[in-house]
């Protein structure tokens, strides 16, 4: 077996790298229905802040494992860590020799690795955990239950209001005069919500880089909507997006939902998210909508709850520290 990296510009070896992770993951997510590789590749070759250091596992000319190790200009210090394994190779060694060559391939400022895995149950996500992120030296830092609603058949409660606040909905992007407000609290989702160990810290983002990410998801073929709640003096409270799915019969996701601290504890969040779950039932093909959710999030768990939302599989994120070189 030979390691090395993946030239992202290569379509051919990209779309061999999508075949491996889309083989993994059907594996283990009863359901799972990717973004395509077209989409994939999209995201791999954006700039998007993002550094992607992408790596395949070779057996001849034939591709058997991909991974990857990715750092984001906001946070240098901080590498995701990424593996897939063909399934009928797998338990040989060839994801832990993946995530040591994507570790080496990381920056010498990386001084903490996080790994992410979903599996349906959280006994499946314990033997992963135990049998190959364990030894590999990686400890779990928090658990999120993700949660499927099918909005075409979902009894959504009536629309909302809050006194004192106007909300409003928006497709493939906000106006110019929100669009600042909404990228701060953009880099806020997840600092200010429960994180367990991880401690993330707020992420900058500037309106260039959120109609940059509003293009980008356009351009994997998704529709991305967006509903704010403004108070009286037109500032943003809140904020939800959800995007729909690059392919079809996929999920859409929520990508985040946020209220501020001032604003906290009248409601907002449940307006904001049902307002724009009505704006997402009137697109075409917007079928399953998924959010996932910290396990210590209990606020967003009821608001998931009384809208419908039901668990379908659980996620959990593991990191190892290392001395900084």
């Amino acid at each position: 077996m030979d390691i090395r990296p993946l030239d992202v510009s290569d379509d051919r070896a990209m779309r061999s790298a999508y075949a491996v992770e889309t083989a993994a993951n059907v594996r283990v997510r009863p359901g799972w229905l990717g973004a395509g590789a077209e989409a994939r590749m999209l995201g791999w070759r954006a700039d998007s802040g993002w550094t992607n250091r992408l790596l395949g596992a070779w057996d001849g000319e034939r591709l058997v494992g991909f991974g990857a190790s990715m750092t984001h200009d906001s946070e240098p210090d901080t590498a995701w860590i990424f593996a897939w394994v063909l399934p009928d190779l797998q338990h040989r060694g060839i994801g832990s020799a993946l995530v040591c060559a994507a570790e080496e391939q990381s920056p010498a400022a990386v001084v903490r690795f996080v790994a992410r895995t979903y599996r349906p149950t959280l006994d499946a996500i314990a033997a992963l955990s135990s049998g190959f992120l364990e030894p590999l030296g990686f400890a779990s830092a928090t658990t999120e239950t993700v949660f499927e609603l099918d909005l075409r058949t979902a009894p959504l409660p009536q629309p909302t209001t809050v006194l004192g606040y106007t909300v409003a909905s928006h497709v493939d992007g906000v106006p110019e005069s929100l669009r600042e407000q909404v990228a701060q609290i953009m880099g806020l989702v997840d600092s200010e919500a429960p994180n367990g160990e991880l401690g993330w810290l707020e992420s900058p983002v500037t309106p260039a880089e959120y109609l940059e990410e509003i293009a980008l998801w356009n351009a994997q073929g998704s529709t991305v909507v967006e509903t704010v709640a403004l108070d009286a003096e037109g500032d943003v409270a809140a904020w939800t997006c959800l995007v729909t799915s690059e392919t079809p019969g996929g999920h859409a996701r929520v990508e985040g939902t946020l209220v501020l601290k001032q604003h906290r504890g009248r409601g907002l969040g449940l307006a904001v998210k049902l307002a724009n779950l009505q704006v997402a039932r009137t697109l075409d093909g917007v079928g399953r909508v998924r959010t996932s959710t910290d396990d210590q999030n209990t606020w967003m768990r009821s608001i998931n709850t009384m809208l419908g939302f039901v668990p379908v599989e659980f996620e959990a994120i593991f990191q190892r520290s290392v001395n900084p070189s």
